[in-house]
């Protein structure tokens, strides 16, 4: 355990996922639990600002998936399946039998695998510009055009000329830098496996079901809102102001308020 003078107790703690090592901290307690999910190539820091917030009324957990932050990187590619696994695998570890799952990007993919997979688990789904209904256009220029870009040797440039079109013209010059300097950690091993599996689907399948309360927080990815209102008619659906992808980083009070209500609402359920 971990902490500094006056703040509240961090448990950092390591559960093993598949002979590898997953990171995760844990903070808080009330009820509902919540476990937080990073984005590709990012890590847990990402979720400081919610942990901080979100843990005077709960029990908050924040993971660092395989091959990113300060777990352990697996020898061959990864998909969001695996992904998942960490999450379930974290969760037990941790005595979490039931949360509102939380994920950031191509983390609110894995957010809905975890629904998917063992749906007696999950209390509700936050999705902060989540990566999911992006247009079959899009996707398919990024599997005939980034994922093999990101199979050659100007990979590093090709992700970041991607990530670089997430930010907003109000994003700080610190954040741009900040994702950018992360970019440089990634494992050349995963990004194209990972992008290929994220662009392979828009999750519509994983988004129909009606088992659990749903929010969509949108910033800046080009996810079809309408459809999303279509397949779930009682999402939760807001935008933040001044943010870019990147919002639980930019504009971390806007983000905080809404996941504020959205557990009052989860907590109010049957």
């Amino acid at each position: 355990m971990e902490s500094g003078a006056g703040e509240e107790v961090v448990s950092r703690r390591w559960a093993v996922v598949q002979d590898l090592r997953i990171a995760f901290e844990e903070v808080g307690e009330g009820s509902p639990a919540i476990v937080m999910i990073h984005g590709g190539f990012a890590n847990r820091s990402h979720f400081a600002a919610q942990l901080d917030h979100l843990s005077e009324r709960h029990r908050v957990l924040a993971i660092d998936l395989r091959g990113h932050g300060e777990s352990d990187v697996p020898k061959s590619s990864v998909t969001l399946r695996d992904f998942a696994m960490d999450v379930i695998g974290v969760c037990e570890a941790a005595g979490f039998d039931r949360a509102v799952f939380c994920g950031h990007s191509m983390g609110g993919a894995v957010a809905l695998e975890v629904a998917t997979m063992q749906p007696d688990r999950v209390a509700g789904v936050a999705l902060l510009d989540a990566a999911i209904l992006f247009p079959e256009a899009l996707r398919a220029q990024a599997l005939a055009g980034l994922v093999p870009a990101l199979e050659g040797d100007a990979w590093l440039d090709a992700l970041r000329t991607y990530f670089g079109r997430f930010f907003g013209p109000y994003d700080s010059p610190a954040l741009k830098a900040r994702v950018m300097a992360e970019l440089e950690r990634v494992p050349r091993h995963l990004a194209a496996p990972l992008m290929r599996d994220v662009m392979s689907s828009d999750f519509a399948a994983q988004l129909s079901r009606e088992d659990h309360p749903l929010l969509f927080i949108h910033a800046r990815v080009p996810a079809d809102l309408e459809r999303l209102r279509q397949l779930r008619p009682d999402v939760l659906l807001g935008s933040v102001v001044g943010s870019g992808h990147y919002l639980m980083l930019e504009v971390p009070d806007q983000v905080n308020a809404i996941l504020d209500r959205f557990l009052r609402i989860v907590v109010s359920r049957p």
